[in-house]
């Protein structure tokens, strides 16, 4: 009777352990299901990286369309680094969907070039009002974390879409 009794009570024993241990996995992944629901939140945080990616975009057409000047030191010209179309997009396309960056080349491209042979552009910026020159308390941004848009009040409305793990504009009207 005796090795009845201890029998029954290492079972129950056992039972009581696993249980606990159960119940503390079942626990253990509600927080992990909830924290995969957040993700596409668009929390502050996100905001920001969405928000700076379109501000370093627009610095990086900067650099390609309104950094260089011709020898008369008065006309644009494409910045030395690229020397056509092709290498420009291809450079924007880091930033901007490639439709985006050929948007951005066409309005800037004159089909003229100088007598060195450097391409001229336009000294119009494409972006006016520039998201350079505002705050993120100036935009509004809505949208998830995969996808959001950037609202500037008299500007553009940018899109912004996640992809490769990074925030690419996918979009940017007037």
């Amino acid at each position: 009777m005796k090795k009845l009794l201890a029998l029954l009570a290492i079972f129950t024993l056992m039972f009581s352990v696993v249980g606990c241990s159960a119940e503390k996995e079942e626990k253990a992944d509600k927080p992990k299901e909830e924290k995969k629901e957040d993700t596409a939140a668009l929390t502050d945080q996100v905001k920001s990286k969405v928000y700076n990616a379109a501000r370093i975009a627009e610095g990086k057409v900067n650099d390609v369309f309104a950094h260089d000047v011709a020898a008369d030191e008065t006309t644009p010209i494409l910045a030395a680094s690229f020397a056509d179309e092709a290498a420009a997009v291809k450079f924007l396309s880091n930033y901007y969907s490639e439709e985006v960056a050929k948007q951005i080349y066409t309005y800037y491209a004159t089909g003229e070039k100088t007598a060195e042979g450097q391409v001229i552009v336009k000294a119009d910026p494409y972006f006016t009002p520039s998201l350079l020159e505002t705050k993120l308390a100036d935009v509004t941004v809505e949208g998830d974390a995969n996808k959001a848009t950037i609202k500037q009040s008299g500007g553009f409305t940018y899109t912004v879409e996640l992809k490769d793990g990074k925030y690419v504009v996918t979009g940017a009207t007037k």
